[in-house]
């Protein structure tokens, strides 16, 4: 049966089916998905984890070898197949297929992949797993989404957040559910029994995330060079994903392009500060840096977003992610001049 995550505690607590597949390319849902049903098989008496990593080179044997060998440690098992964006190809089909036409009862398989196209869904290893188990499809949480998603997970912490606080953590964190969890908890952490407002959002960022890719932007916008790289230095050194720092870069360029376009269009300010969802503090700031940026150095800067999502994807070789990303800092910040990159720029 296909499972909306909202419902999947609810079935759990009601019946633990032979197999599960998540499928999506949300990571804190997948990973909060398959917990619940990680939990749900524990408290069963599951209590013993195989996990196969599926690749090109997968032996599909190892399935039904592991479903049919004793347990070691406990009568029953929790069998994880973790596919990622590897389809299972003829071969994973059939075992998975065979698999399912007779389930070992002390078992129970949990399949994990990225999104699945239409045809996969309609394949028969597929509706196979939909006849004998659940099927959980993940989507991403739509910017339109974000504050209600916000709402209820901080409801579900004893969280309550006013309107401003909760449209604010929005507009900073644009569907960065990992991020977003992850400044709930500070939130908690530092106001366990308050409304939280939008000024104690902004002081726990100011208070406890100093270095964060939030000041970074801001910095940036305020042609502050210096800080800027110190930030970003920081960020590097704490471990921080180069790919987080990039989202945020790279969604600033994108709201400042259109703010920049509004204003050489004579648009309305208001409807495009409303459509993007820009809070009033930051109005004016990012009006003055689109009127200091032109065209070709936002082409220029998406171009090097492009280079430096390639290199931290391995796609190209030589230099570093985060040499390209200080790179779209001093840009954005104005003291590197376009000629100095102006290969990067792209049509």
């Amino acid at each position: 049966m296909k499972i909306r995550p909202d419902q999947l505690s609810r079935e759990l607590e009601r019946k633990i089916f032979p197999v599960y597949m998540l499928t999506g390319d949300e990571p804190l849902l997948l990973q909060e998905c398959a917990d619940q049903i990680r939990r749900a098989c524990q408290q069963q008496g599951y209590s013993e984890r195989r996990i196969f990593h599926v690749d090109r080179q997968f032996d599909w044997t190892q399935l039904q070898d592991e479903a049919e060998s004793m347990s070691l440690f406990s009568e029953k098992k929790l069998i994880e197949l973790r596919l990622g964006k590897s389809k299972p190809g003829s071969a994973g089909a059939k075992a998975l297929t065979r698999y399912l036409e007779s389930p070992n009862e002390d078992n129970v398989l949990l399949i994990e992949s990225a999104r699945l196209d239409a045809n996969t869904l309609k394949s028969k290893w597929v509706s196979t797993i939909e006849k004998a188990g659940g099927l959980l499809q993940i989507w991403p949480i739509s910017l339109k989404e974000m504050p209600d998603w916000l709402s209820r997970r901080a409801a579900a912490m004893n969280l309550t957040l006013e309107r401003e606080a909760v449209m604010l953590l929005s507009d900073r964190l644009e569907g960065n559910l990992l991020a977003a969890a992850q400044e709930l908890e500070k939130l908690k952490l530092n106001y366990p029994s308050e409304t939280i407002s939008e000024a104690m959002v902004l002081e726990t960022v100011d208070d406890s995330a100093r270095y964060d890719v939030f000041n970074l932007t801001d910095s940036c916008l305020l042609a502050d060079p210096r800080k800027s790289i110190q930030i970003l230095s920081h960020l590097r050194a704490e471990g921080v994903e180069a790919t987080f720092v990039l989202w945020a870069l790279t969604k600033e360029v994108r709201l400042l392009d259109a703010i920049r376009q509004g204003l050489s269009n004579g648009a309305n300010m208001t409807a495009i500060f409303k459509q993007n969802r820009v809070i009033n503090r930051r109005q004016n700031l990012v009006t003055q840096t689109a009127r200091r940026l032109d065209h070709q150095h936002i082409r220029t800067i998406l171009a090097l977003g492009a280079e430096c999502d390639a290199r931290i994807k391995g796609m190209l070789k030589g230099g570093s992610p985060w040499d390209t990303l200080s790179d779209m800092v001093l840009m954005l910040c104005g003291t590197r001049a376009i000629n100095n990159t102006d290969q990067h720029a792209v049509s």
